[in-house]
């Protein structure tokens, strides 16, 4: 029997790999474009069968959604919608156990490693504003000093006096919460606003990051004596937005020129006496 001649052959010659296409195949038994890859910002295990049961419930989603634990802490969402997906993803951030999930849309060509999941989109809100100063192109940069701006909420913002500017934001989860900052009023003297954030999960108070409590801090673990102090609160969340029932009278004046109700029930009665 003849044996190879395997002098001088080198074990990585024709071994430049494969390269193929990635397209949106119609016989996909998955379709990736209603996709998305997650993973909840904690160091600690996440109960998969309790958090499938309590994402359903929350989501709501009219076609379903199939959920699924990946490598790397990684979970991967299918919904059987698009729009069932898009509702999830502009709706967040979702918490579980008092932990954020980020969720990004899952990338043809792409493996789950790849996905860093380091970002997640919430809403501020910014609070103390001098009066005059509820517009976008204020919202903007103070949104890209929290952030990355993302959103304005004209439908929060619109009124002439609301307690707080309401702002979408793209945050690195790696980072520390942003607390305040400051603007120049008219009379040219700097006062604080406040940052408040809505659906906000752990964060430590130690440090200001998301994911952890001080009991589990870097930052407080790397010093000689734990001193007390501590540069964040609970004062960072948001109270939960209630949608409740308004209370009316006849003679008050909605905004954005809406009548009152005593004109709207003479409207009503001219109408009648008319037909």
């Amino acid at each position: 029997m003849d044996h190879p001649n395997i002098e001088g052959l080198s074990l990585h010659e024709g071994e430049e790999g494969f390269r193929f296409d990635f397209e949106e195949e119609e016989d996909e038994q998955v379709d990736l474009r209603w996709c998305l890859v997650g993973r909840f910002i904690c160091d600690k295990v996440i109960h998969l069968n309790s958090m499938k049961v309590r994402m359903a419930e929350l989501w709501k989603p009219l076609n379903g959604v199939t959920i699924k634990e990946a490598s790397g802490g990684k979970i991967l969402f299918h919904f059987g919608h698009q729009l069932d997906m898009e509702s999830v993803l502009n709706g967040g951030p979702w918490i579980f156990d008092n932990n954020m999930l980020i969720l990004e849309r899952v990338q043809l060509g792409m493996q789950i490693e790849q996905f860093s999941l380091n970002h997640v989109t919430m809403w501020v809100q910014v609070h103390d504003l001098p009066m005059g100063l509820m517009k976008e192109k204020v919202g903007i940069p103070l949104a890209n000093y929290i952030g990355s701006f993302v959103e304005y909420d004209k439908n929060n913002n619109s009124s002439f006096w609301r307690q707080f500017m309401r702002i979408r934001v793209k945050l690195d989860v790696r980072m520390p919460l942003k607390k305040d900052t400051k603007v120049m009023n008219k009379e040219g003297k700097w006062c604080t606003v406040k940052f408040k954030y809505e659906k906000l999960g752990t964060f430590c108070f130690v440090c200001g990051v998301m994911g952890h409590g001080e009991n589990r801090c870097a930052v407080r673990f790397s010093k000689e004596q734990d001193d007390g102090i501590r540069e964040w609160s609970s004062e960072l969340r948001a109270d939960p937005r209630r949608q409740g029932g308004r209370m009316s009278s006849r003679w008050l004046r909605e905004e954005n020129g809406g009548r009152t109700e005593k004109e709207a029930v003479d409207a009503a009665r001219q109408s009648n006496s008319q037909a």
